[in-house]
């Protein structure tokens, strides 16, 4: 599934036909002469870029396992495929875990002895309209048109049609499985 798709899927649902229209024909002419997208699609993808983030960081982390080889104990995160958000794991090419701390621009791991395989989470690259869409299959594409739904209409101002389509959402999330739940306020305890 194409970003592309998604945002074909967002604008058919929310009535832009011409969106609809102008991103079919860029995929019509994919491969052929570099046609620029209208400020339209791009405010979509835009969205999208949004949407995709909001649930890589939030509800369904990208993860990602890199083999390194530490120099000094450390590992500097440009050596790694993605930038990482959050340090999973650090294990030994045996599979043992390491003891490992996590810096501004770097990991130590001290008791590293040759490479060793490091598990991270990952924030999406930015997304253009002909690359993949980076999540599994339960997070699908009229899932994530809904999230697009709502950030475009937000932006256009129509905030009653934005609030429906978060609604949307939120509860596809809920059905997808990642959504978390609300933490509720526990009443203070008193002492008597």
């Amino acid at each position: 599934m194409l970003v592309r798709d998604v945002l074909m899927l967002s604008a058919e649902n929310i009535a832009r036909e011409d969106l609809a229209a102008e991103l079919a024909a860029l995929a019509a002419a994919d491969g052929e002469e570099a046609v620029s997208p209208s400020d339209g699609v791009l405010s979509l993808l835009r969205c999208y870029r949004l949407v995709e983030s909001e649930v890589a960081l939030d509800y369904c982390p990208l993860e990602k396992t890199d083999r390194v080889f530490p120099l000094a104990g450390r590992i500097q995160y440009t050596t790694l495929t993605e930038t990482p958000v959050n340090i999973l794991d650090v294990a030994d090419e045996g599979g043992r875990r390491l003891n490992f701390t996590v810096y501004a621009s770097y990991l130590s791991v001290p008791d590293a002895d040759g490479a060793v395989n490091v598990t991270y989470s990952y924030a999406p690259p930015q997304a253009e309209l002909t690359d993949d869409v980076a999540f599994p299959a339960r997070i699908s594409a009229r899932l994530l048109s809904m999230g697009v739904c709502a950030e475009f209409l937000l932006t256009c101002g129509r905030y009653a049609e934005a609030e429906v389509w978060e609604g949307k959402f939120r509860e596809g999330l809920r059905a997808a499985g990642v959504f978390r739940r609300k933490l509720c306020a526990i009443r203070s305890r008193r002492w008597v």
